[in-house]
Parts: structure tokens; C-alpha cells; sequence
């Protein structure tokens, strides 16, 4: 899986939009992500992968993915 599909997932699994509605242009506002639901976002790939985050800043999930790849 790679880190983008674990984002879908992820997403999914926080706020329920459908898998097939999230795309790597997405942002949090678009999908309905608050504040919160992104700490969690952030939380969970940190620990899938592995990597620290020190205050991560994203527009879209390809962004974030981007940082994740570069940790």
C-alpha cells in the first residue's frame, strides 16, 4: 500500500467519505476534515511510517504524502 492509499483509507475511515472521492489533490476542507480529524491524519501515518512530522503543513493529501515520503 502505498502512502497515498493509506491516506484514502485513513480519510475514510475518520469521516467517511467515500474511497473513491478522495483524490491527492484533495484538502482537508474539501473532505471535511477539522482540525482535529487532521491531528489524527497526521498521528496515524506517523506511526504507520515511522516518521516525525514537526509541525506539518499541507494543502492537499499529495502534499502530505510528499512530506511523508521525504521524512
Amino acid at each position: 500500500m502505498d502512502i497515498f492509499d493509506f491516506l484514502r483509507k485513513t480519510v475514510h475511515e475518520l469521516v467517511g467519505v467515500p474511497e473513491e472521492e478522495i483524490r491527492p489533490e484533495s484538502t482537508p476542507s474539501e473532505l471535511m476534515l477539522d482540525s482535529f480529524d487532521v491531528e489524527e491524519l497526521v498521528i496515524d501515518v506517523e506511526s504507520k511510517y515511522d516518521v516525525f512530522l514537526s509541525e506539518p503543513k499541507f494543502e492537499t493529501l499529495s502534499d502530505l504524502a510528499k512530506l511523508v515520503a521525504a521524512a
